[in-house]
């Protein structure tokens, strides 16, 4: 009994579940990742992050957002990658207020980014991009 429940186990963490006899793989997923970095908005202590969402290569959205403690407004992000072709990504845009977090929702139209490539944001203050930057790795 013990091996049989441990390969129902090892099927399961492998993507597939056995129901009723029948075996059945679940089909692949979209994935998320996400990276921080710890910085300030203004004065205020803050967690920068990019928020990645895809499958593979392709990537289907980009957010960039600060989390804080207080109300704020006017936080301007810019995210950047390279395409599979080597065409780079770049795109900047304004969050709108809030509290506890603010973001800025990206929509890549170029769809395969680079393998290995990453994607990064930063906050912009006075036009200039900062020097914080939260990345994550783009991998097949």
């Amino acid at each position: 009994m013990t091996s049989k429940l441990a390969r129902v186990f090892a099927i399961g963490a492998s993507g597939a579940v056995l129901l009723g006899g029948m075996l059945v793989i679940a089909p692949v997923a979209s994935a998320s990742a996400q990276g921080c970095t710890g910085t300030n908005l203004r004065t205020d202590p803050a967690l920068l992050c990019t928020t990645v969402d895809g499958e593979s290569t392709t990537v289907k959205n980009i957010q960039a957002s600060i989390d804080i403690k207080n109300y704020t407004c006017n936080a301007d992000f810019k995210v950047w990658g390279t395409y599979a072709d080597g065409r780079k990504y770049s795109d900047t845009g304004h969050a709108k207020c809030g509290l506890g977090r603010v973001w800025v929702d990206f929509k890549p139209g170029g769809g395969k980014f680079k393998n290995g490539t990453k994607v990064c944001s930063a906050l912009v203050e006075n036009g200039k991009v900062r020097a914080e930057h939260a990345c994550i790795e783009i991998k097949k």
